[in-house]
């Protein structure tokens, strides 16, 4: 009797020419589908013209498909895990079912498919021989930049999934956070208007404000150069507060956080002195 699998297959993200021969194969032996949204996956089964048992598989139910997975194991049953688009588990629901059948001693296979992020990454233009993915970042604006503060000075290039109506706002807090770096945004990725829009943070952001860009976006970011990212005045100031309240002189502290930020001493002694003292 065949053994348990759990195959994780790669979808087009836009392109149904991209379906690959064997992700073809491997939908049609598969005994069980697990979709992110069944509706999405229904129309690629249709095109595939294959008649599956399709069960959605998303962040809500994703415990209690795990618990069915055992069933299906004991029957040895061949169960595919696909999102809507792309690789699954890669910013989509899934890692709990992974867990549950590496721990009931499935197979697990991954089956290739395109990724939206190392398409997006291969036609930025900037480097990918060190690069991190980050996902999407939080919808709040303070959260957001501090995720962003977190990472400013990673000299990896970085990729970002982002919202079609958090790509202002983001664009903005990473100009303030990290400057004015290289970017690309790649908009469309393999369907009719795909388009890469590679120029800066700032270029990018006045792109939007000439036309509304529509559509799915990865934000790919140059990492840090060599030198430490300016931090914001803001930030500055909340720093020399410390500084300060510890016991320093201005002169001795201004000279400090020069070395820390990258910012001139005699900058940061202006804005002491210009700043009330906190007590």
């Amino acid at each position: 009797m065949p053994e348990s699998c759990l195959y994780l297959v790669g979808t087009p993200i836009g392109n149904l020419g991209d379906i690959s021969q064997r992700v073809r194969d491997v939908l049609t032996e598969s005994d069980v589908v697990l979709a992110e949204d069944t509706r999405v996956s229904s129309n690629l089964l249709r095109h595939l013209n294959l008649k599956k048992q399709l069960l959605s598989c998303h962040d809500f139910n994703e415990e209690h498909r795990s618990v069915e997975l055992e069933k299906w194991h004991g029957q040895n049953m061949k169960v595919a895990l696909v999102s809507d688009a792309g690789m699954p588990l890669v910013s989509d629901p899934g890692y709990k079912i992974v867990q549950k059948a590496i721990d009931l001693g499935m197979t697990v296979c991954p089956v290739a498919g395109p990724s939206s992020a190392l398409l997006a990454l291969v036609g930025s233009g900037l480097p990918c021989d060190r690069f991190s993915f980050e996902g999407f970042l939080p919808d709040k604006a303070g959260e957001r930049k501090r995720r962003l503060q977190k990472i400013r000075d990673d000299d990896r290039t970085l990729i970002f999934f982002v919202a079609p109506s958090a790509l202002v706002s983001t664009l903005r807090d990473m100009e303030e956070v990290f400057g004015d770096r290289k970017a690309c945004l790649a908009r469309e990725i393999t369907k009719l208007y795909e388009e890469f829009i590679r120029t800066t943070l700032s270029g990018i952001q006045a792109e939007c404000g000439r036309r509304q860009l529509r559509g799915e976006f990865v934000l790919v970011v140059k990492g840090a150069s060599g030198e430490r990212a300016l931090l914001t005045e803001a930030e500055i100031q909340e720093r020399l507060q410390q500084l300060l309240k510890a016991g320093g002189r201005l002169k001795d502290a201004s000279a400090i956080l020069a070395a820390e930020s990258g910012w001139p001493a005699s900058q940061i002694y202006k804005l002491g002195l210009n700043s009330p003292r906190e007590d």
